[in-house]
């Protein structure tokens, strides 16, 4: 899925007032952007950035996330900046969603990482009509979105026993695309019927944070089109979560994004703030290295400490996905699935007994697997003379 920042990083302070974030931009299902998981790019603070400095919270102190929340308790919108796969920047959100369901339980939370089209399967997920396996296949997150679910696992259980909504924001890829590409006017009139009224335009300080990411990457063709883009993100984001509080008048919401779409407030918020007639929002962005530029969030979260997900177990094989199957190209150096006997060629039908059809099945399965855990994998092989024969195979996860 085209996002803005698929991984937002590592913030530092630099001379001349500049901030210098790691910011890979998920474009790669339009084209745009490849992601390579480090880059970087200097967005200017603007010299006439006002606001007092924002005070830092160390949400591991139980007093401070106690605070903290009873100042979020004022306003119906909270939105958690975050990089998108840093896993210190989710535990801060889910103590933030935590503290806030304990005094004020008629919460919902907003996501960036699901598109409204998919909206009824995370209903279902709630609801426990489905599981968290047939929630991630039938939202196409491991096609639309490909960051770990398992930095985002804890506030989505989290959700599901307390039985919070979980909104998806976004429009849908299609869409998104098709702007980055042509600008909104590529939509036909159906395509614009799933978009918002009105987009208002960028202040000049976003302007120029965005204008700054798009010199970062020659490939793309316009920087008008580029701003519609990120423009209907915001927009999108903005309205359907507006919508939701407009029709739940008792209700909060947090808001989980990344950073650009929240710092300075002109990217979601103020697009909520006018929906909701007033000044309605709390910024609250992870990185204490912030302190230094007024007006950048209401709030920081401390983020010492760096934190990574354990590695996950894997089969270390390459996959082509079919049109109904999937099946291996390659293997890795030292490949478990490689030792346990499977080959080139082989076609994936099941792990664990569960049937695979296409690569976002397997990933459902696989994506909370460790290494020294063993998987039954099922495939058709296709013999020298034509036949085909099932085998099936015990796997021990490297």
């Amino acid at each position: 899925m085209a996002y803005l920042e698929n991984r937002l990083v590592a913030v530092t302070m630099t001379i001349k007032r500049t901030l210098i974030l790691a910011l890979a931009i998920c474009c790669t299902a339009c084209g745009l952007f490849e992601h390579d998981g480090q880059g970087g790019f200097q967005l200017p603070v603007p010299e006439s950035s006002t606001g007092t400095e924002p005070k830092i919270f160390d949400l591991d102190n139980q007093q401070m996330l106690d605070e903290l929340t009873g100042q979020l308790g004022e306003k119906r919108a909270i939105f958690v900046g975050e990089v998108h796969d840093r896993l210190k920047h989710h535990q801060n959100q889910l103590r933030i969603i935590q503290s806030l369901y304990a005094r004020y339980p008629n919460l919902a939370i907003g996501v960036e990482y699901f598109q409204q089209p998919f909206q009824p399967y995370l209903d279902d997920y709630i609801a426990g009509r489905i599981d968290e396996r047939e929630m991630l296949v039938k939202t196409e997150y491991f096609k639309r979105w490909q960051i770990d679910y398992r930095l985002l696992q804890p506030i989505f259980e989290f959700a599901r026993e307390k039985h919070i909504p979980l909104l998806a924001l976004n429009v849908s890829d299609e869409i998104h695309n098709k702007v980055f590409k042509g600008g909104m006017k590529s939509l036909s009139p159906q395509e614009r019927s799933q978009t918002p009224d009105d987009i208002e335009p960028a202040s000049e300080h976003y302007r120029q944070r965005l204008k700054t990411i798009f010199d970062s990457h020659p490939s793309s063709n316009d920087f008008g089109t580029f701003v519609e883009g990120v423009l209907l993100w915001d927009e999108a984001m903005a309205d359907t979560a507006a919508r939701y509080l407009n029709t739940h008048p008792q209700s909060r919401m947090v808001v989980l994004a990344g950073m650009v779409h929240i710092m300075y407030g002109d990217g979601i918020p103020e697009r909520v703030n006018h929906r909701l007639g007033g000044n309605q929002s709390a910024l609250l962005i992870n990185g204490g290295d912030f302190g230094s530029y007024p007006g950048i969030a209401d709030y920081l979260l401390a983020t010492d400490g760096h934190k990574e997900l354990p590695k996950p177990g894997i089969l270390g094989v390459s996959i082509l996905d079919g049109a109904d199957s999937v099946y291996v190209s390659e293997f890795t150096s030292g490949s478990a699935a490689q030792a346990a006997g499977i080959e080139v060629g082989d076609h994936i039908l099941a792990l664990n007994g569960m049937e695979v059809a296409n690569m976002m099945e397997l990933k459902a399965i696989m994506f909370d697997k460790q290494p020294g855990d063993r998987v039954q994998v099922e495939v058709l092989r296709n013999s020298v003379m034509g036949s085909k024969k099932e085998l099936r195979f015990d796997v021990t996860l490297r």
